[in-house]
């Protein structure tokens, strides 16, 4: 529900960006000024300068400033975010659509997963969208006012029903396609299983709507006694 996510998820970014501060105001201070008390201060004083108050998950909890393998690299989480956002953001600006968009897989391959870690992560970002990583497309999200995210949820849900009624996605054909009888066809098999038990099969049991028809069934039988 947008209503009760939408208006605080800027918390889930100070309280994400809370714990490099922390660590970085933690490597600033001198030995002598080191203290259980002193470090426990301190990060009170980066929750309530940040996230606005004492958080209801304290930054003395986090793993990564308790293990000193994982010391110095919180902030690896935040800039990953911000790349996710601002490839979304290429994307939707591209090409109108991400879902069943064909273009999407090619340029994430050759931008991304060919180069691999062969070139620094700053600059497949910038490989990729065409400029330096930065977190206005987070930000600007995390700015838009309610009603204009409901309104535009909407006609982006509308948008992508008319798409696919089409059989379009991003403005090109699409993959994934449905046949006369609306089954779906996917172009792959799928088996879903447990432990050794074959539970459903799109081979064996005719195709993929049947198959989640097969395993909606033996979800009801199992659990519904």
């Amino acid at each position: 529900d947008l209503k009760a996510t939408h208006p605080y998820k800027v918390f889930g970014l100070r309280a994400m960006i809370a714990v490099p501060y922390f660590e970085k105001a933690l490597y600033e201070m001198s030995d002598d000024q080191m203290s259980v008390e002193s470090i426990a201060k301190l990060a009170d004083q980066i929750e309530v300068d940040i996230q606005g108050g004492l958080s209801s998950r304290p930054l003395l909890s986090v793993p990564h400033l308790l293990s000193d393998e994982a010391s110095c690299y919180y902030h690896g989480y935040v800039l990953a975010e911000m790349a996710v956002h601002q490839t979304r953001a290429f994307f939707m600006d591209r090409d109108g659509a991400i879902v069943d968009n064909p273009k999407v897989g090619p340029t994430l391959t050759s931008c991304m997963w060919e180069p691999g870690n062969s070139v620094s992560f700053l600059k497949l970002v910038n490989d990729l969208t065409d400029k330096p990583l930065e977190g206005d497309d987070w930000v600007n999200e995390l700015k838009q006012e309610l009603d204009h995210v409901i309104t535009s949820e909407k006609d982006a849900y509308a948008a992508a029903g008319a798409a696919l009624n089409a059989g379009t996605a991003g403005g090109t054909a699409g993959t994934a396609g449905g046949d006369d009888d609306g089954e779906i066809d996917l172009d792959m098999r799928i088996r879903i299983v447990d432990g050794d038990d074959i539970i459903a099969d799109t081979t064996e049991d005719g195709g993929f709507l049947k198959t989640c028809n097969k395993f909606e069934q033996y979800i009801v039988d199992r659990y519904r006694k």
